[in-house]
């Protein structure tokens, strides 16, 4: 009996340690999804400043030659079908050359509010490099500009909707018709490039951006 009873003791310990084992023992951690790869390019930015010029000959027969520079701080949002710009806050574009009349001038212009501007955004996997074709006839929203010519004589230049210059392709500087970007993933910087062509005139634009956020 005392055989019996030591044996009953021994098993019901083991089989309590083994209970105990099984309660113990740490369940597998479910595996990690990988991190879904955002485009490089996607995101929101924000501009250091932009270049540009527009050279062409007028019906008068001047050679018009004039060079933009400024506009930073516009943020602008890149995502898969539009570009949205908000120019709130954003620097004044000054703008210097051989004017219309061919004669010197300068001017200032100043935007503000927002864009909307639907677009066709293509690049390479990564979204390392590629092309905004934006629908301008579909450009939206409230963004309004003004501006003046401060020599050789001043003289405003009124108050305008961003949105309807672009629905009859008359592109405010940094509002894009047929870009190229590059982006650099280290630098986290994007370089958008646009060459628009209207008439007897050609216009070129260097936009540089710096990311916000993505």
């Amino acid at each position: 009996m005392v055989f019996e009873k030591s044996m009953r003791i021994g098993l019901t310990a083991l089989l309590a340690a083994g209970m105990t084992a099984a309660v113990a023992a740490p369940a597998e951690a479910a595996p990690k999804k990988p991190k879904k790869q955002v485009k490089c390019h996607l995101g929101l930015w924000k501009t250091i400043g932009l270049t540009a010029n527009i050279s062409g000959k007028t019906p008068e027969g001047f050679n018009q030659d004039v060079d933009y520079k400024g506009m930073a701080g516009i943020k602008l949002k890149v995502s898969p079908q539009r570009v949205v710009y908000d120019f709130t806050g954003s620097k004044r574009e000054y703008i210097k050359g051989i004017g219309a009349d061919g004669k010197p001038m300068e001017a200032w212009e100043q935007l503000t509010g927002v864009l909307y501007l639907p677009s066709k955004i293509t690049s390479d996997k990564k979204g390392l490099k590629g092309q905004i074709a934006s629908h301008n006839k579909r450009a939206a929203g409230p963004a309004t500009g003004t501006g003046m010519t401060t020599k050789p004589q001043k003289a405003s230049w009124g108050k305008w909707k961003v949105a309807d210059h672009a629905k009859i392709g008359h592109f405010d500087t940094p509002v894009v018709k047929k870009a190229k970007f590059v982006c650099n993933p280290k630098k986290k910087t994007l370089r958008i490039t646009d060459v628009r062509k209207w008439a007897t005139f050609t216009e070129t634009l260097d936009m540089r951006l710096k990311l916000v956020r993505r």
